[in-house]
Order: structure tokens, then sequence, then C-alpha cells
């Protein structure tokens, strides 16, 4: 979390000294679709607070994983249906729309096969069908 929190950091700096000019942080935001146009992405549409947004200049995707994504679009069963009756530690946020994106407009996804399975999920008694677990050794190790 050291380097997140540095990053986070380093990227205020960088909307405050510029007024927003070089960078813009806007939270609860989510991207539907990147905006590609002669062969560059050159933009972004997101939703905040109910509406839709346009955003242009420099993109720079970051996504998480997808093994959370039990959807008809499913990712995981697109790569790896076998491990498609497994439960999750990731979290139900966890997709792949921005992989999702980046494949509509023609953008190659490498390397999808590869996923971490993780033997020790903590299982909710009051939910013990839940696709969704805890990471028992983050659960464990708390805050330290």
């Amino acid at each position: 979390m050291t380097i997140t929190y540095g990053l986070i950091d380093a990227l205020e700096k960088v909307e405050n000294e510029s007024k927003g000019e070089k960078a813009k942080i806007i939270c609860k935001a989510q991207v539907t679709e990147l905006i590609f146009e002669e062969g560059k992405v050159i933009g972004v549409k997101y939703m905040h607070k109910k509406k839709e947004y346009h955003e242009y200049g420099v993109v720079v995707l970051t996504t998480g994983g997808f093994a959370a994504d039990f959807g008809k679009d499913s990712l995981l069963m697109k790569y790896r249906p076998d491990l498609g009756s497994f439960a999750t530690t990731n979290g139900p946020h966890c997709t792949g729309d921005g992989l999702k994106m980046t494949s509509k407009i023609g953008g190659d996804l490498v390397d999808m096969e590869w996923i971490q399975v993780h033997p020790t999920g903590l299982i909710n008694p009051k939910d013990p069908n839940n696709k969704v677990k805890w990471l028992a050794a983050e659960a464990l190790r708390g805050c330290g």
C-alpha cells in the first residue's frame, strides 16, 4: 500500500499544481467506454452521479482482475472455463471492465489464462455458497 499511497500523493500534487490542467481526479466514477478515433484512444466516456461525461486527452488505463466476472460475457469462462466453478477472493468489482473495453476497440489481451488460485478462502457461515470469499491470508494478517 505504501507504493499506492505514494502514487496517489504524486497525482494529487500534479492535479493541484496544474489546477486540473494536467490531471483531474474524479472519485466514484465508472468509465464505460474508450473513445477511439483513427486508430487512437483519445479519451473516455464515464458515468458520475448518474450523468455521462466525455473526457478527452491522454488515457492511462490501469485495470484489475476479472475473477469475479460471472456475467454472460465472462472473461473467466472465455479464458479459463475450468475455473468457473471455483469461488474467488477477488472483490465483486473485479469483472474485467477495463480489459473488455480494450478488447472492444481491438486491443490485444495477453496471458489471460494465467490466473492465480488461492486455496485459502474464508467461508462466511451465514452465506456459505457465496462465490466471493475473503482471502484467508489477508484476513489472518489483519493490519500488519
